[in-house]
């Protein structure tokens, strides 16, 4: 009977093994300490269920925490089973052990493949198909990325400019956001989420932008560069506030595009009015059409729509709002995310 206990510091180098053994040979987790550390490192111990058979780990279950609270929502991440050893229900009892011993409110998390469908319908899981939301810059006359053919009509925005969006320097100046805010929505994020995983990262360098009205911030806005043949594009991997000032936030956003020469601006996301979104300034991906093509990976960069699915708890009193960078997604496939280099 293998034994199932919670990682430890120890387990890292053998973890980094396991995922170039059994998960795929070179990945970044199985090369960078230092993202695994970033990613898993919980104090003196490591995020992750691990199913062990002797001294060879046979399974693995990790979790990450949206914020410091005592009771956090929380988002899967790696979860393997070694074929052929242990019992088939070894990987639900791996996700068991988690759910059962680690206090939290919800789960949630981006990043499900099909195949894990049937599993999350037996856990009574909803199942969500993200939502994919661009906004092309019409002075690209050439596109190397994206392929959006009547990208010469600007976003169509509903109302007059409000407040304004600028850049945000150091995570300080977000502390007294109230991240945790109760709109009924999940998962809660908190300032130390957001200043660690987005301000601390190891390698992603992100942007991050505050929406401000009177010195006051409305929105909190967090983008990264990606690249491809020498043309860039930016994402829009989390957001915290009020999508009701969308339109503004577009509008700033689109303002850096233009300036910058980004091919586009885009958004990854679940649980944001589709109308609202619309107004705003954003056209959604239709993923039935092919001549309008907003790639999904980078790295290696691929230039096709890709679906991107997501689970969350049901639960009934909290709605899922999932975002591109939450749970264990936007990760990085290669230790230097130099956009640009990549994409020559």
């Amino acid at each position: 009977m293998p034994e199932i206990r919670f990682a430890r510091l120890a387990d890292l180098r053998p973890l980094m093994a396991f995922m170039d053994a059994h998960w795929r040979a070179g990945h970044i987790l199985s090369v960078s300490e230092d993202l695994f550390r970033f990613d898993f490192q919980d104090g003196d111990r490591l995020n992750l269920a691990l199913a062990c058979d002797g001294s060879d780990i046979i399974g693995i279950f990790g979790f990450m925490r949206y914020s410091s609270l005592d009771c956090p929502d929380l988002a899967g991440s790696l979860w393997k089973v070694v074929d052929g050893r242990g019992s088939p229900m070894l990987g639900l009892q791996l996700r068991r052990f988690v759910v059962d011993r680690v206090a939290h409110r919800y789960f949630a998390a981006p990043g499900a493949g099909l195949q894990t469908r049937p599993i999350y319908r037996v856990l009574g899981m909803q199942w969500i198909e993200m939502d994919h939301y661009v906004a092309a810059n019409p002075d690209v006359r050439e596109q190397r990325i994206c392929r959006i053919a009547d990208a010469t009509a600007a976003p169509t925005l509903a109302v007059e400019p409000g407040a304004d969006l600028e850049p945000v320097a150091s995570a300080d100046v977000l502390a007294d956001f109230p991240f945790l805010d109760d709109s009924g929505g999940g998962p809660q994020k908190d300032f130390a989420y957001l200043r660690r995983r987005f301000f601390a990262h190891p390698i992603y360098a992100y942007r991050v932008f505050r929406l401000v009205d009177h010195g006051e911030t409305l929105c909190v806005v967090v983008c990264r560069e990606v690249g491809h043949d020498g043309h860039k594009a930016l994402r829009v991997v989390d957001f915290y506030g009020d999508p009701r000032h969308m339109a503004d936030v577009v509008r700033g956003l689109f303002q850096v595009v233009v300036a910058e020469g980004f091919e586009y601006a885009d958004f990854v996301c679940s649980g944001f009015d589709p109308v609202l979104m619309q107004r705003a300034g954003w056209r959604r991906l239709d993923f039935d059409r092919q001549d309008v093509v907003v790639p999904n990976y980078f790295e290696p960069f691929v230039r096709k729509n890709v679906r991107v699915y997501a689970v969350a708890d049901t639960h009934p009193g909290i709605r899922p709002r999932l975002c591109r960078a939450d749970g264990d997604q936007d990760r990085p496939n290669v230790l230097r995310s130099d956009a640009l280099s990549l994409a020559s």
